[in-house]
């Protein structure tokens, strides 16, 4: 009986408006699909030989990780890391597949793999920070030898291939004139090879800002560097996908390789403010044209300097796994957004286009960030993440948390208006708060559906129920 009362009391808090409301925002979704959803991601590292890996994690355990992220929480790609021209290809089949890391992951669900080259060999550089020009060519065919030798060694296909982490912040680095060569050599190199299918993504820089922006302007201005291109792609930290670089993609695919903390501390379970980052951030993302999005890391060893860019830590000696409070919330958003469901756009009466990107007082990130999509199947998704916190003055936080965080705390009234259902009499939604774990219905008329009493830092999904009436 309590558990009914508490289902029904959810169920009410849908309908009713409460007092304790203190901002209302309009979301407001344009017709017109626009990119479609290919899932989320993480790291995978290789570090650790597989000898020690195993007799630190068993069989069993490095299984129950994967099925966690690969199988639980729907997680589709992973991104591979080497050190080009160090270690031999050897070193990374023992630390990826010999250790089971990736056939666990495989087993689990992981269907796309994409190769993250950390740096230029040092030899390479041109005395200015610079790739050189004659260095070109010799850069490309490390990264395709290795995506080639790996297979050959593994069996396992690396169909995705980065051109350089962060690039903009490398000891070595391409010039904007030199990234539409760097991509047709890559690609000549790749087809050498018998690797025509796998695709090249680029630039991965560390924000999306003027930089990337000019990497991305660079190569479209070779007609025959964007036709090599697979995808464009940017990280997810401070300065989140935006609507200019989502003008720019054409129909090339858009990656976030990489989203961490938003500083990376010694996080335990229950912190819901990385989790809110996280989710506000992969909101915003898609909702400027995002097709895969990745976490930083997936599973990995606790490091007491720094935790946040895991989803999942494990201690050894003996192993320990904690879960993380942002597992919960990207499970629920992958729940809600399966691969294969086409984006929306929308905007708030409040914020704008919700960007989340770089801030100066008095102007603090957005109040509530908004995605809508709709599935294979027809079904529709909505996310809506509260973004406000006392925490953000508190002091409790590094400091660079306090200046880049989001308004004090308030309670979100949303209304979300769908254009395209509104000739539609009622459509029926599950709830989820991932504040609650509970769910509940409320419903959609005429393309209008009100969801109360969003908490700071809280985290809600809705989707359409099946045999919804239409008419």
């Amino acid at each position: 009986m309590r558990i009914l009362l508490i289902q029904l009391g959810l169920l009410l808090s849908t309908i009713t408006p409460s007092l304790a409301v203190t901002q209302k925002i309009v979301i407001t979704v344009q017709p017109g699909a626009r990119q479609t959803f290919q899932g989320f991601g993480a790291s995978i590292f290789p570090w650790t030989p597989s000898d020690l890996y195993k007799k630190e994690v068993s069989a069993s355990e490095n299984t129950a990780m994967a099925r966690l992220l690969w199988h639980d929480a729907h997680f589709r790609s992973a991104r591979i890391w080497i050190h080009p021209g160090d270690e031999p290809t050897d070193f990374y089949v023992d630390g990826y597949v010999k250790s089971g890391k990736v056939p666990a992951a495989i087993a689990a669900g992981l269907k796309d793999l994409i190769l993250a080259p950390d740096r230029i060999p040092p030899s390479m550089n041109d005395g200015h920070g610079f790739i050189k020009d004659v260095s070109m060519k010799p850069y490309a065919a490390l990264l395709a030898d290795f995506i080639y030798r790996f297979r050959e060694k593994s069996g396992v296909l690396i169909n995705h291939c980065g051109v350089l982490n962060e690039p903009n912040d490398r000891p070595v680095k391409f010039s904007n004139a030199q990234w539409p060569l760097i991509i047709r050599d890559l690609r000549s190199a790749l087809n050498a090879r018998g690797l025509k299918s796998v695709d090249i993504v680029a630039p991965e820089s560390a924000n999306c800002g003027d930089d990337a922006y000019a990497a991305v302007d660079a190569i479209k201005s070779d007609p025959v560097a964007w036709a090599d291109l697979g995808g464009i792609a940017t990280h997810s930290y401070n300065n989140a996908a935006t609507e200019e670089m989502a003008e720019r993609r054409g129909n090339k695919s858009y990656w976030i390789t990489e989203a961490g903390g938003m500083t990376d501390t010694d996080e335990v379970p229950g912190d819901t403010l990385q989790a809110a980052s996280a989710a506000s951030r992969f909101l915003n993302d898609v909702n400027h044209e995002v097709t895969h999005w990745q976490y930083f890391i997936g599973a990995e060893q606790s490091d007491p300097k720094g935790n946040s860019g895991r989803i999942l830590k494990f201690d050894v000696n003996p192993f320990k796994l904690t879960v993380l409070e942002k597992y919960w919330y990207l499970k629920q958003l992958a729940e809600a957004f399966p691969v294969g469901a086409r984006f929306r756009h929308c905007t708030s009466s409040l914020d704008g286009e919700m960007n989340y990107g770089y801030v100066t007082a008095p102007v603090r990130k957005s109040h509530l960030n908004a995605a809508i999509a709709q599935d294979t199947d027809g079904r529709w998704a909505i996310g809506l993440s509260n973004f406000t916190s006392n925490e953000f003055a508190s002091g409790s936080r590094p400091d660079w948390v306090n200046k880049q965080g989001g308004y004090p705390a308030e309670t979100l009234s949303v209304t979300v208006f769908v254009r395209e259902l509104a000739s539609v009499p009622i459509v029926r939604f599950a709830v989820h708060r991932a504040s609650t774990k509970l769910a509940a219905e409320v419903i959609m008329r005429h393309g209008y559906v009100y969801v109360p009493d969003i908490a700071p830092l809280d985290l809600v999904t809705l989707r359409s129920l099946k045999g919804n009436r239409r008419k």
